[in-house]
């Protein structure tokens, strides 16, 4: 990791997010998975603006924590069928991200094929109308984005 990445820019936004979800969650069963989406997804933010990669010593370890935290959340609200979404969301992410970085490489790299699958798991456990919206919403700001830096 380059020198470029401010641990405590993370943590704010970290912080951040975690107070937005705290708002909107309040006493959910999924409240911890959400705190660990915000504390791995800020310095993922911060890194990826500054290095352009999500590396994997973050995206990676990501799986087995959110998927346990959401598995967890599922059993407290007695809701399986969250956790089959959560399932397939995060398939059906990895699937859509990786059928669009063969489409067009140089749009985005295996870095975010890898995390989609994390955000599936959130997504898909909120809903399928998550899902697709979360989707929608990711590319629509990347979009965004694209049509500020020209």
């Amino acid at each position: 990791m380059t020198s470029r990445f401010r641990w405590d820019t993370a943590a704010a936004g970290a912080v951040a997010l975690a107070l937005i979800f705290w708002g909107h969650l309040g006493n959910s069963a999924a409240l911890p998975a959400h705190l660990f989406l915000a504390a791995v997804g800020a310095p993922l933010v911060v890194i990826d603006l500054a290095e352009h990669r999500l590396p994997n010593w973050l995206t990676l370890p990501a799986y087995p924590v959110a998927g346990a935290l959401l598995g967890l959340a599922s059993i407290a609200e007695d809701d399986s069928a969250a956790a089959w979404r959560a399932l397939a969301g995060m398939a059906i992410l990895i699937a859509f991200y990786d059928l669009v970085v063969r489409i067009n490489p140089a749009g985005m790299g295996y870095g975010d094929v890898k995390f989609a699958g994390v955000l599936g798991l959130y997504l898909g456990w909120a809903g399928w109308d998550a899902l697709v919206v979360g989707t929608l919403a990711a590319f629509s700001t990347g979009a965004l984005a694209g049509l500020v830096l020209l």
